[in-house]
């Protein structure tokens, strides 16, 4: 299968937001059409209660003019000129790393470690296990060592390897690419989380 991934870039906006208008976000999830715009950077955010915005109307509104100003960062998936997956991941999303820490009991930001964080995946539903999740992580680790990061990190539920669910990607996966577990904690509902890592530096070095 001949999967392309591309950087996300302010021309492929519209792209971007015809994949959330078709695609369901994860199974068992309904369909919440959120256009992933929670996970944008931190100078969009001008209030205390902007994180999400009501209804999908404005959320695609939204999510449109971020790309385009390249707020929301990540990398999309293409097979066959159609954009079969998607992965938030940035270093710009504060705001979102610190939410996700605090949420879970899990650590703080480390201070002097640059760190590119995987937020949420979006996966067609007729390509789901066929390795797109996988390609996205790859080339996310590759570019992320090549812009100089010490790691890039994700968060995933559970702690079974087939744990984690679409949307936050498997722990099975992770450790394929080459990720470890780095911490574990409880969210507020007592769920088990993990910080899944992966250091760069041997791979620049």
């Amino acid at each position: 299968m001949d999967i392309e991934i591309r950087r996300l870039t302010p021309e492929l906006a519209e792209d971007y937001v015809h994949f959330f208008d078709v695609t369901p976000h994860a199974e068992g999830e309904g369909d919440p059409k959120c256009y992933c715009v929670l996970w944008r950077s931190d100078d969009t955010y001008t209030g205390d209660n902007d994180h999400w915005y009501p209804t999908r109307e404005e959320r695609r509104a939204r999510a449109l003019q971020y790309v385009k100003d390249g707020k929301i960062q990540g990398y999309l998936a293409y097979c066959g000129g159609e954009i079969v997956g998607w992965c938030s991941a940035t270093a710009e999303c504060q705001r979102g790393y610190e939410h996700i820490r605090s949420y879970w009991g899990i650590g703080k930001h480390e201070p002097g470690v640059k760190i590119k964080s995987i937020f949420c995946f979006a996966i067609a539903p007729g390509m789901r296990r066929k390795g797109v999740a996988t390609g996205l992580v790859e080339r996310i680790c590759r570019d992320a060592a090549a812009d100089g990061f010490d790691f890039v990190e994700a968060y995933a539920d559970g702690k079974r390897k087939d744990a984690g669910g679409e949307s936050r990607g498997y722990l099975a996966m992770y450790e394929t690419c080459g990720f470890s577990r780095y911490t574990e904690g409880r969210g507020k509902n007592g769920r088990g989380r993990v910080v899944m890592r992966k250091a760069l530096k041997e791979a620049t070095e």
